[in-house]
C-alpha cells in the first residue's frame, strides 16, 4: 500500500473521533510507529492533529471540518471531478496535495455524487519525466539547442539534436514539440521516451509559431500526429452514428442525418495512425466511402490483425 493511500486511510480513521493511539494506527495500517509519525507530519500541513501525551494518549483530529465544499456549488464540484481527469498523469506534488484536500472535503459530503475519490495517477517511477522536464523547460526559455537520446515506438534509440519550442500535455502525457535538426522537421517527443539529454551552448533563432501550429492541430487534426491529409466521407450507422454526431472532431466537419438513423460524415482531416484507429473503433458500424487510400490502409491493418488472431 502506498504512502499517500496510507496517509488518507489514517486521516479517515482519525475522523471517526476521539484519541487513537499511535500503536493502534500502526497495526491498522501495517507499518511502524515511526512511519505513523511521518504520516502525521504530512497531514499537519492540511489539518490540525493534536498529540495527546501519556499512556492513554495518541492522536486526535481537531478540525475535521474543511471548508472546500462550502466554497463551491454541487455543479462546480462535479465539473472539478470531471476536469481533474486531465491532470491524472501529471507527476506534481502540489497538484497531488490539492486533489487530496478536494478528495477529503468531498468525501465529507452526504450527497451521492461525492462518495468517490477524484481519481488521479502518476507516471511509473521508472519513467521519471521530472529528470529532464526542468532542464528542457530551461532550454526552451534560453533558446538553447539540446541533444537527446530518444526511444522510438519500435524500441530503437537514436541521438537527436533539436530546437525545443514547447512542452504540452496530450492524453495525459507530456510531449515536447521541437525542430529535429537530424530529420530537419517539426517533431513531437514523448518525455517518457527521452533517455538522456544534454543542453548545449548553441543558441537558436526561429520564426516557427508553435501556438499557431498546435492550434491547427487542434482544429483540423484527429490527434497531434498529422503527417497526412484525408478528404473523408463516411456512412456511420446506429448506434455509433449518435456518438459521432454528438462531437466536433474537426472544425470543418459536415454531418448529414438520415431518417433511418445513419449519418454522412464529411471532413478534411489531418492525421495518420490515429485516423485509422478512430475508424476501426466504430467496428462494423461504419462504411468508408472516400478516400481510396484510407480504405487500403484500413484493409492492410485489418489483414495484419486477422493474421495475429489465434482461433
Amino acid at each position: 500500500m502506498g504512502a499517500l493511500e496510507n496517509t488518507l486511510k489514517m486521516l479517515f480513521k482519525l475522523r471517526n473521533g476521539g484519541v487513537i493511539k499511535r500503536q493502534e494506527l500502526a497495526e491498522y495500517l501495517g507499518v511502524s510507529e515511526k512511519q505513523i509519525a511521518r504520516y502525521k507530519k504530512e497531514l499537519d500541513s492540511m489539518f490540525t492533529i493534536e498529540t495527546i501525551p501519556g499512556p492513554l494518549g495518541g492522536y486526535k483530529l481537531v478540525d475535521s471540518y474543511f471548508p472546500f465544499k462550502e466554497l463551491l456549488s454541487d455543479k462546480e464540484i462535479e465539473l472539478l471531478k470531471y476536469y481533474s481527469k486531465s491532470l491524472q498523469y501529471i507527476n506534481n506534488k502540489e497538484i497531488e496535495k490539492a486533489l487530496d484536500k478536494m478528495n477529503y472535503s468531498i468525501l465529507n459530503s452526504k450527497k451521492d455524487f461525492s462518495a468517490e475519490i477524484i481519481p488521479y495517477s502518476r507516471i511509473r517511477d521508472d519513467f521519471n519525466i521530472s529528470k529532464f522536464e526542468g532542464e528542457i523547460y530551461e532550454a526552451i526559455l534560453d533558446k538553447n539547442e539540446i541533444i537527446i537520446s530518444y526511444k522510438s515506438n519500435r524500441g530503437i534509440i537514436t541521438r537527436r539534436k533539436v530546437q525545443p519550442f514547447k512542452l504540452f500535455i496530450y492524453k495525459g502525457e507530456y510531449y515536447l514539440i521541437a525542430k529535429c535538426l537530424t530529420k530537419n522537421d517539426i517533431r513531437y517527443f514523448k518525455l517518457t521516451r527521452i533517455k538522456d539529454m544534454i543542453k548545449t551552448s548553441f543558441k537558436f533563432v526561429s520564426d516557427f509559431n508553435v501556438d499557431v501550429y498546435l492550434k491547427d492541430a487542434k482544429e483540423n487534426s484527429l490527434g497531434i500526429f498529422f503527417e497526412k491529409s484525408y478528404n473523408i466521407k463516411l456512412i456511420v450507422y446506429p448506434p455509433m452514428a449518435n456518438t459521432i454526431s454528438e462531437r466536433i472532431w474537426v472544425d470543418n466537419q459536415v454531418i448529414t442525418e438520415f431518417e433511418d438513423g445513419r449519418i454522412l460524415f464529411e471532413a478534411t482531416m489531418k492525421g495518420g495512425p490515429e485516423i485509422v484507429s478512430w475508424i476501426l473503433s466504430m467496428q462494423s458500424h461504419v462504411e468508408v466511402l472516400e478516400p481510396q487510400s484510407l480504405k487500403e490502409e484500413l484493409k492492410e491493418e485489418l489483414e495484419k490483425m486477422i493474421k495475429k488472431l489465434k482461433v
